[in-house]
């Protein structure tokens, strides 16, 4: 990896790369810092049709709707991971969206479909990688890793711990965050790591900050 790839410094603590935040269309994170734990839904690359609330180290996102929202720091981790608890059944999908992503009143493309095959992507023109979820109950724990240790990246995703092997995406390339959608009087809890995190799987991290080098 190169040289300038985020290590955490601690689960609070902002991260440093070069990077440029602005060039996923982002405030500075200063600006984002609405309590102890600066990682959060982004707050203009989201959906109207989403109702986010920004709690000191979680979020809630709820929506009657389709709509989704970007998280406001790059994924630059090594190994990174977050993951939703289901407050109201309904459908959701989580996973990963680049700068490009402006469908914000859709949802994230499907693990299966059909531009992803044998978990390969194969659409270099896809914008956005993600687990639909239709059938989790109240209390589920929906996880999602995103792993860039090997010579493809591995975006990987979880039920209460259980790796759902079959919706796995190999190939994702650029720079992306971590992303949200939601529909159907969904609400979800986003533990993006202010919070001790149930399902982590080992040697991965919460989702940290980053922040380019002034």
């Amino acid at each position: 990896l190169p040289s300038n790839s985020t290590k955490s410094m601690g689960a609070l603590c902002p991260c440093f790369s070069t990077s440029d935040p602005e060039s996923m269309g982002m405030e500075a994170l200063e600006d984002q810092r609405e309590g102890p734990y600066p990682v959060r839904l982004h707050k203009k690359r989201r959906s109207a049709n989403l109702k986010i609330g920004h709690h000191d180290n979680y979020d809630i996102v709820s929506g009657s709707f389709p709509g989704s929202a970007c998280c406001n720091t790059v994924l630059e981790q090594t190994r990174a991971y977050f993951e939703v608890t289901v407050l109201k059944e309904g459908v959701f999908c989580i996973g990963v969206a680049n700068k490009k992503f402006k469908e914000f009143d859709a949802f994230l493309t499907n693990a299966t479909d059909k531009t992803i095959k044998n978990r390969e992507v194969k659409d270099k023109s896809r914008n956005s990688w993600g687990y639909m979820c239709s059938e989790a109950k109240k209390d589920d724990v929906i996880g999602c890793s995103y792993d860039l240790n090997d010579v493809k990246s591995v975006l990987r995703f979880y039920k209460n711990g259980k790796r759902i092997r079959s919706a796995e995406v190999v190939g994702v390339t650029g720079d992306v965050t971590a992303a949200i959608s939601v529909s159907g009087d969904c609400e979800l809890k986003i533990n993006w790591g202010g919070e001790p995190q149930q399902h982590r799987p080992a040697k991965f991290e919460p989702v940290v900050a980053s922040m380019s080098v002034i």
